[in-house]
Formats: C-alpha cells, structure tokens, sequence
C-alpha cells in the first residue's frame, strides 16, 4: 500500500452514488470491456476488497512508483481513476490485463472501405473498433476529424480512453479548414486531451513549415488550454526547429522498419535517435507519437517483414519504452488494406490486431507484462580497452550527395557522440544542423552523418570529425576559416580527410 488518506464523508457519498450507478448499467459496461480493472487482489472479481484498496489510494498524489488504482499511470488516483474502477465494481469471473500500453494508433477502416474513397464511417462501427482495444491501452490517437472520423472523441471518452485527435492536412486548402474546423470544435466541447494538427505533412511535402505552423497557431488561439502539437519523423523535426518550438509537447515517428534496420539492432537505433531528439527538445516532453513493425510485406534491406519480426519489435518497444520511461503510440491497432496501395503489400499489416478484430496471437506477451531484457542502451565499450579513436569508413566522393560513415573504437558507444564541420571553400560549417550538431554512434560504433544539408555542401574541400562526450555542447561553425579551437581541447579523437574535384 503506498500511503493512507483521510477520506472526507462528500468523497465517500460522491463515491458510493458513482458504484451504484455503475453497477445499474453493468450489463453493457461489461459487454464493452470483457477485461477487469481493479481486481487488485487476483481473485477473479472486483469487489468490497478492491474497493478498500481504492479508497485508501484516492487523491494520492505521488504514484510515480504505482499505485493501486493509478490506470492511467499519470502519478496519481483521481476522478478519472474512480471511472474506470466504477464500470467494473461488481464484476465476477475477471479477467486481467496485465500490462496496458500507453497508446496505439486508431483507425477504423475496415476491408473495402478507404479514406481514399471518402468512405463515411459510422458511429457504430467507431464504437464496434475501439470496444476491441479499449482494454489494452490508455490512449488512442487519431488521424483525421471528418467523414464520420470526428465522433471518435467523443465516442473515446465515453470508454475512459483519452484521445490525441489529428486533423488531417494536405494539399487540399478547403479540407484542412474542415479538418482543423473539426478540431477545434470537438476540442472546445472538451473531447480532446491533446490536438495535432498534421501527420508527416512535411514529409510528404504537402505544405510549407509555415502553412503548418499557422494552422497550429489558428487552433492554439481557439482552444489554448488544449496542448497542440504536429507528427513527424524525427529527421523533419531535428530539420525544422519552429516546429519543435510551436508544439506543446515533441510528437515523433521512429521507423527502423523503412530504414532497413535488422530487428534485432532496431531499439537501439530507436534508442538513439531517441536521445538526440531529447537533447534537442530541452525541457519539453518527447512522446513517440508512431512506431511499429509489419507483421508481413517486402523485404527492406536488413529489414524483414513477418509476424515473429512484428511481435518482437513491438514487444522490444514496449519493453524500452517502461525501461526509459517515454509515453508512445504503437503503430496501430489494425491491420488496413486500404493502405497497400500506398506503401506497397507491407502497408496492410500492420496492425496488432488481423483485420477482422482478432489479436495476433503473439502479441498477447505485451499484455501480460512481459518484457525483454535491455539490447538498446549500449552500454558495452567496444574493442576492449585503448585509446579512443575515430575513423572514416566512407567518404562521399566530391560532388556526391552520399552520407559521411564512420566508426569508433574502444568507447562505450551511449557516451559518446561525433561532431562533424565540412569546410566549403574557405570556410567551415556545422553538420548536419546546427539545431542538431551531434552524431548517434549505433551499439557496433558505426555512425552516418548527412553531410549535405546546404546549397554547396556536396563540393566541401575538407571533412573532418571529433569524438566527444554525450553531453558535450560543440561549437557552431558558420562559415569561419577555422575550426574551433576549444573541440580540439575537448574531443577525445579527431579525424580529418580533404577532397578535390
């Protein structure tokens, strides 16, 4: 038991008036959610017992080691706890889900239907979806507020879920002012617990930054105690700094899959990238708004789709993710064949759920509390014991668009990172941003930096890289006939190549 609180008698007459009500509708509370909460003592009910343990924890305020009746694991058991125990008070023959995620990505299409086509979605059938996956996560996040889609809110809230509602954008000027119309409506009549206006939209090059930023702006003016944000992946956003300062909180989309990366390395690739968006961020909170694996499709490279490959990356993510403490957003809940027209066959798989609303048997592990042991945080020094040292393994040709490659020895690869100038004619420049001046090194010691984020970077006459430590803030360099003096002080390995036409 965490702690013990005096409980007022308006809390026990608030609270007693709120289980009787729940228990005159049980019948559908159950039919909608076949799993329990609140069974804290595992004896197949929630019943007097349970309530006790309740009670002593409600208005707790420091939950962030848990706490019985924390759902939603916010680091306290408030009224939004005391809804979700209501609706199952009375419950018999329990079953439990162990581990609930922190999100997963909703859509509601099913075979034969597709935004593409306009398809109208219909209340029932939002409700049909979500009553699915409503036992196993807290949040949902959604993509688009029109065509039926925006009851999803408020059908959202009526299951205890909170909601992360997207308006869709794209190159179509009049329906971005309906889908963001949409929002701010649904936000205003408090149906929405955070707004994000836009999905990849830089990405696909579908708007300009400020187009993007002017619609966050419109809402935030609407609606400013709703935080707002927009999804990217995280090369656009460590590209696109006003982005990260017009969002409330940092919404980023992880994809190793579309790299190529071997699923085994993929949370430590994740892992990095992660930190460095982190670091980027400074105090404002970085949530992994997408991240999954396809369960079947095309080969990427290292990359390889399958239904092992899918339930291990998720179970691998979910695992990291309670290890580090990030909030995320699985991607996503169903499988949808609408989308293999748009990512080729691996587009329709997707999902932690078949189609047909069935869960791929061997993702029941995430929701029984398992988890895998740590393989992100790289955490071994590599080569045994020396001195640091840096070398190049690839360097672009000049006039080349490629990316510079490298590798390191005889460091422990989450310590460091590479810090990287390109000398352009006479003078040197920061790469590949000066909004992201360092370079992940991967668990092996590789790193890749893009070295051809300018106008003229492809004819740099001269490259040259520092191994530094993780937390080390190096100096810009923007067009001075010199590197900076103090990186050579501070660095622990240095490397340095020229080029010629």
């Amino acid at each position: 038991m965490i702690s013990c609180f005096r409980k007022e008698r308006q809390f026990f007459i608030v609270f007693l008036s709120g289980i009787i009500s729940s228990i005159l509708w049980l019948g559908l509370a159950c039919a909608e959610f076949p799993p329990c909460e609140g069974d804290f003592n595992d004896d197949g009910m929630v019943d007097g017992s349970d309530l006790a343990v309740f009670t002593l924890n409600f208005n707790n305020t420091v939950c962030s080691n848990g706490c019985y009746g924390d759902f939603y694991q916010d680091g306290s058991v408030d009224s939004e706890d005391l809804g979700i125990f209501a609706e199952d008070f009375g419950r018999v023959g329990c079953s439990r889900v162990e581990y609930k995620l922190y999100g997963l990505n909703f859509s509601p299409y099913m075979d034969g239907q597709s935004p593409d086509w306009g398809t109208l979605i219909s209340e029932a059938q939002i409700r049909e979806r979500l009553r699915i996956i409503a036992p196993y996560t807290r949040w949902i996040r959604t993509f688009s507020m029109t065509h039926g889609l925006e009851n999803t809110c408020r059908i959202a809230h009526e299951m205890n879920l909170k909601i992360a509602a997207g308006a869709w954008l794209g190159k179509d000027t009049a329906e971005n002012d309906r889908q963001v119309s949409s929002l701010i409506e649904a936000a205003g009549r408090g149906e929405v617990d955070l707004a994000i206006i836009g999905s990849e939209v830089l990405l696909r090059g579908d708007l300009t930054e400020a187009q993007l930023l002017a619609y966050m702006q419109q809402f935030r003016e609407a609606v400013p105690a709703v935080p707002v944000t927009t999804a990217d992946i995280y090369s656009v956003l460590l590209s696109h700094p006003a982005l990260i300062d017009a969002s409330d909180v940092v919404f980023v989309n992880y994809y190793p899959y579309w790299e190529g990366r071997d699923v085994i390395t993929a949370l430590a690739y994740v892992n990095l990238l992660h930190q460095k968006m982190i670091m980027t961020a400074g105090e404002k909170e970085v949530i992994v708004s997408e991240s999954g694996w396809p369960s079947d499709g095309n080969a990427i490279g290292d990359a390889v789709a399958s239904l092992q490959n899918a339930c291990f990356y998720n179970l691998d993510l979910v695992s990291w993710a309670r290890s580090e403490h990030v909030k995320y957003f699985v991607f996503e809940a169903f499988d949808e064949s609408w989308k293999a027209s748009h990512e080729q066959p691996q587009g329709a798989h997707w999902g932690m759920w078949y189609s047909d609303g069935s869960m791929k048997a061997c993702m029941a592990p995430i929701f029984e509390g398992e988890t895998l042991t740590d393989n992100w945080s790289c955490s071994s020094q590599l080569s045994g014991p020396g001195q640091p040292e840096i070398r190049f393994t690839y360097v672009p040709e000049y006039g080349s668009n490629d990316n510079l490659r490298g590798q390191v020895l005889h460091v422990v690869p989450r310590e460091y990172r590479v810090a990287v100038y390109i000398r352009v004619g006479s003078g040197w420049w920061t790469k590949p941003y000066f909004a992201s001046p360092l370079t992940n090194i991967e668990c092996d010691g590789e790193w890749v930096c893009d070295i051809t984020t300018g106008g003229y970077d492809s004819q740099a006459n001269k490259i040259a890289a520092f191994l530094v430590p993780a937390d080390y803030n190096p100096p810009h360099a923007s067009g001075d006939t010199s590197l900076p003096s103090e990186i050579f002080q501070d660095a622990v390995g240095y490397v340095e190549v020229s080029r010629t036409p």
